[in-house]
């Protein structure tokens, strides 16, 4: 996203974000305000709200976003406004009111009412390119994946409200077209009716208003929580959404959505869907992992999350899943590994494949009554273990103290939040495949806290 002019520069102090409606100062979000006497600005704005309001009102706090008061202050070189959101006593309508200051003198300039049952977000957004953020705000309603939206623009002291004809589980506004220009696009999940879908609307000189300006994308139909959405650059030259999301049967699976300009049309590679209707996705993972930028590339990457090899007597619980961060190659719409750990949830640490362990060469197995993960050469033509290269360790602080240490390595890099754990390592030689023997040095390298 393109940087706004516009900066927040304060939040109403706590003389007006805790006003009390109740002589015993009750604060919850649904407390009947009937201010304390406040100072200086933020006099002058309670006042303007109360005028607004009438008799009395309730604060409505957004539950959502990056601006959770419920009076916002926005400032730039030339304007300094507020924007606060109420309920009355004399209706159940949500109102949003903006105080313009100007000459010396706090002025309401524009008051909207809203049929919401509460406030989703507030985001401030230059989505028609005139140097000025338009103020975009979601509002609750009585199904919580079905949200209302509303924009304003603010013209020369005066507020112009924008509909925008659509409802969504998840907002986001960024440029995803990549022409300079910040868009809505708004996502949602299906109904009896309707399939879960992405849409983009974009400012419209026209018909002054957001707009949709593509055909709607269609999601994975299956999902039922979008859990973690991420706009960033998905590849070196290109943004998108990543989106995490969440199936029945306690499955993740992440989406991974761009714009592809020839086809003018926004695409969803990861999400296949089959001849009976279901559908495919290599990302989905019973493990609660998001997708993130795991190496600081400034591209984000996904995880895929598949189990390691092991033998067929072997128990499947105690055979170790292998976590793989992939970035997608919009060239061929294809996941390629940029790193691959075995993430030890229960011991607070993760430890990274090294390069001559890919590829198969090696599986790992947990212990975890006794705290070890062990690894083994793995003999494909065999499907067996071989011998073993690797164990990591988890100590009590008592435990470590009366240990024999000759044959262990201290990992001193790896921290327990507790502070009564050690981390050890034991290295193991072998003479059969000597080329997949770890050093010291390789296996402080790859180990990490979690967290």
């Amino acid at each position: 996203m393109k940087q706004h002019k516009f900066k927040i520069f304060v939040v109403l102090s706590a003389a007006l974000m805790l006003l009390s409606g109740c002589a015993d100062a009750g604060f919850g979000d649904d407390a009947l305000l009937r201010p304390p006497r406040a100072t200086g600005d933020e006099a002058k704005i309670q006042d303007i709200i109360s005028e607004q309001a009438g008799n009395g009102y309730t604060l409505k706090y957004p539950q959502n976003g990056d601006n959770r008061s419920a009076v916002i202050m926005r400032k730039n070189d030339d304007r300094k406004y507020a924007v606060a959101l109420y309920s009355t006593e004399s209706d159940a309508k949500l109102n949003v009111s903006i105080i313009s200051y100007e000459d010396e003198k706090w002025k309401c300039i524009g008051t909207f009412s809203n049929t919401g049952t509460g406030v989703d977000r507030v985001i401030f957004d230059d989505i028609d390119s005139n140097g000025v953020d338009e103020i975009i705000i979601g509002w609750s309603t009585y199904d919580v994946h079905k949200k209302n939206l509303t924009a304003y623009s603010i013209e020369n002291e005066t507020v112009r409200e924008m509909d925008i004809d659509e409802t969504y589980s998840e907002i986001i506004v960024s440029d995803i077209t990549d022409d300079s220009v910040d868009e809505i696009i708004l996502l949602s999940l299906s109904t009896s009716k309707i399939p879960s879908q992405a849409k983009v609307y974009q400012y419209s000189e026209q018909e002054k208003r957001p707009i949709s300006i593509m055909s709607a994308l269609n999601l994975d139909p299956d999902v039922t929580e979008f859990a973690n959405v991420i706009f960033g650059k998905i590849d070196k030259y290109k943004k998108g959404l990543v989106i995490d999301s969440k199936k029945s049967g306690d499955i993740l699976t992440t989406q991974i959505i761009y714009y592809n300009p020839k086809q003018n049309m926004l695409v969803n590679p990861l999400v296949e869907i089959t001849e009976d209707g279901k559908t495919s996705n290599v990302t989905a993972r019973k493990d609660a992992i998001s997708s993130r930028d795991i190496d600081d590339d400034g591209i984000i990457e996904v995880p895929v999350v598949t189990q390691m090899a092991a033998s067929t007597d072997q128990d499947a619980s105690t055979v170790c899943s292998l976590t793989s961060w992939k970035q997608l190659s919009i060239s061929d719409d294809s996941l390629q590994t940029k790193m691959s750990e075995i993430i030890n949830y229960n011991d607070g640490y993760s430890f990274m494949i090294p390069d001559k362990w890919k590829n198969g060469a090696v599986t790992a197995v947990s212990d975890a009554e006794n705290r070890q993960l062990t690894f083994y050469i793995w003999n494909s033509s065999t499907a067996s273990l071989g011998d073993k290269l690797l164990i990591l360790y988890r100590y009590t602080k008592f435990e470590w103290s009366d240990l024999d240490k000759r044959a262990l390595i201290q990992l001193e890099n790896v921290q327990d939040k507790s502070s009564n754990a050690v981390f050890a390592a034991q290295i193991f030689n072998t003479k059969s495949q000597d080329s997949l023997n770890i050093t010291e040095q390789e296996v402080k390298k790859c180990t990490r806290s979690l967290g």
